[in-house]
């Protein structure tokens, strides 16, 4: 019991901490890709098996800007494991006014994360209990965007389902290493100004998120 309790456990901070970026219902994933309506398809891989995908999506109003994060995954510890991840951002005249991100395993909602600016203070709340009121964030760079723009000159990016700022270092040409709040890292690979690629490492339990659309 402790082995799968350990599997859950690592299974869930991995998408967490990704921010990503991020799962909805598997159907509404499948519906996305099949009518067209995506900006952008990543397919996940372990090792070279692809265990599901990622759609992206971006629509701009006026001086309104949504991002949305959608993907699925299905793998094998000890049992089948469903991941759904789920991350929407909007952007008002370039700054964050609100986003909202969730995390599934099965059937279970395992973490999820809230914010909504109301004038000069926004609402912040992180699964299971953490709700406190303050300034809006300021940093206009979020996971979400990094979809979208290659950071550069950018050394933070606000990351949605921990709703603060993390560091953001420049490896070389096109790439980049985010460093999350419990110290695991994410690559971000760029060619030609547009994200290729993203490398999600966590030790034993290693992702790429790589495009194909």
């Amino acid at each position: 019991m402790g082995m799968r309790t350990s599997y859950h456990r690592s299974l869930f901070g991995l998408f967490r901490d990704h921010g990503l970026a991020a799962l909805v219902l598997c159907a509404c994933w499948l519906a996305c890709t099949c009518c067209g309506a995506q900006d952008g398809v990543f397919e996940i891989l372990r090792g070279n098996t692809v265990v599901g995908r990622i759609v992206v999506d971006r629509e701009v109003k006026g001086g309104a800007t949504s991002y949305s994060m959608v993907s699925a995954a299905m793998f094998d510890l000890v049992w089948k494991q469903h991941v759904r991840t789920s991350v929407t951002t909007q952007y008002v005249d370039g700054r964050v006014t609100g986003c909202k991100s969730s995390v599934h395993l099965n059937h279970a909602l395992r973490d999820s994360s809230h914010l909504n600016s109301v004038g000069s203070k926004a609402l912040y709340f992180v699964h299971p209990s953490e709700v406190y009121m303050a300034a809006p964030p300021t940093n206009e760079w979020t996971t979400a965007r990094m979809y979208y723009e290659e950071p550069t000159g950018q050394d933070s990016i606000f990351v949605e389902s921990a709703l603060r700022d993390c560091p953001l270092e420049r490896l070389a040409v096109g790439e980049y290493r985010l460093t999350l709040p419990n110290k695991s890292r994410n690559h971000y690979v760029y060619r030609n100004g547009t994200l290729h690629e993203i490398r999600v490492d966590r030790g034993w339990f290693d992702l790429v998120f790589r495009r194909v659309i």
